[in-house]
């Protein structure tokens, strides 16, 4: 029987999880086999795994974690036509069944029986890994392996675009610049938006973005008056769309006020700690009688083709954002680094070896 090395989770805990010898996968007729040639550490995700009594809703064990891989094909299924063994690939982690209400009413993203890759199905934190054919996306050759694992969180930040829905001439703030908020800001810099402006508290990570045509604000965390002065000037009248990726509460709240009427904020990822409104009914009131939107963006589906092309036009570089790279064996130590190490951007699993492209 061949075999080959992963990482696996009998259940949530890192006492739980191992590299070790498994089976190589079985290709279905409609699927195809990815040699990994690289697969993104997801802070939230293999943080929660890494937990004992963690793991997340959609987790089921035993798995082999890791929803963010690019590779090789290695093998095809029968019924597989455009793609072939060799080709340079990404692909959408998410399979949504097909058959349950949101299925059937054409809103797979609310599946009520959501798969995914790294979660309930076997992920790429492994040599290889099986997938079907119709999730898999081609990679240009401009963009290595390492870059074409951010087209998860690219893909996630393009359904904050949709549902965004930015009308010509709209003003837009992006708070947080981690990963995604770097993303994010390239994505509305690029779309419908007279001007969109990235805010967060890494100077550097500002000045990358300045040199790709963004404007920027340094957040001052100890004293919200010193970023709210400035925004005042840039938008007097304030923004129509705010996007936070922060996981800051006061950020929100020192943000919130500079949104006009009739705009919509958007929550992009989850608040660090509880959440403390003085007035809640103030705040709700606010948005209510404003006619503003309070919208949650959390994943996505089907978004992967769009996200591949931004990254391939150039529209949205993702080549900053891989900080650190590691073998699978040395899978531990990497999350020991994503957790403590303030320079990771996004830290990237080898299971194949340092890849050439």
């Amino acid at each position: 029987m061949r075999m080959m090395k992963a990482l696996v989770h009998e259940k949530a805990g890192r006492p739980n999880a191992s590299i070790k010898m498994v089976p190589y996968p079985t290709c279905g007729d409609d699927e195809v086999i990815i040699k990994v040639m690289a697969c993104g550490i997801c802070k939230w995700a293999e943080i929660s795994h890494d937990t004992v009594g963690g793991g997340g809703t959609l987790a089921r064990y035993p798995v082999i974690t890791g929803h963010e891989f690019a590779g090789i094909i290695e093998e095809v299924g029968k019924n597989v036509k455009d793609l072939k063994p060799g080709d340079r690939v990404t692909a959408d982690n998410a399979i949504p069944c097909g058959y349950c209400w949101y299925c059937k009413n054409g809103k797979p993203l609310y599946c009520e029986n959501f798969g995914s890759h790294g979660h309930n199905r076997n992920g790429g934190f492994a040599q290889y890994m099986s997938i079907i054919a119709k999730n898999v996306v081609k990679i240009p050759d401009n963009l290595s392996f390492d870059e074409a694992t951010l087209a998860e969180p690219v893909a996630c930040a393009v359904e904050a675009l949709d549902r965004a829905d930015v009308k010509p001439g709209e003003e837009v703030i992006v708070s947080g610049m981690g990963p995604h908020g770097i993303i994010l800001a390239q994505l509305f810099h690029h779309s419908n938006a007279q001007r969109c402006v990235a805010i967060g508290l890494v100077e550097s990570r500002l000045r990358k973005l300045e040199s790709y045509g963004i404007t920027t604000v340094l957040a001052e965390r100890s004293d919200c008056s010193v970023h709210e002065a400035q925004l005042e000037k840039m938008f007097p009248n304030g923004v129509d769309i705010i996007v936070d990726t922060s996981g800051s509460w006061p950020m929100v709240q020192s943000l919130i006020k500079f949104l006009r009427k009739g705009g919509r904020f958007i929550q992009y990822g989850s608040y660090h700690s509880q959440i403390q409104i003085e007035n809640p009914a103030k705040f709700l009131n606010d948005l209510h009688y404003n006619n503003q939107q309070y919208i949650g963006v959390s994943c996505q589906v089907n978004n992967f083709p769009r996200a591949v092309e931004y990254m391939g036009t150039g529209k949205c570089k993702v080549d900053m954002l891989v900080t650190h790279t590691f073998d699978l064996d040395d899978y531990f130590l990497a999350l020991d680094t994503n957790k403590t190490d303030k320079s990771t951007l996004k830290v990237v699993i080898h299971p194949n070896g340092k890849p050439e492209g």
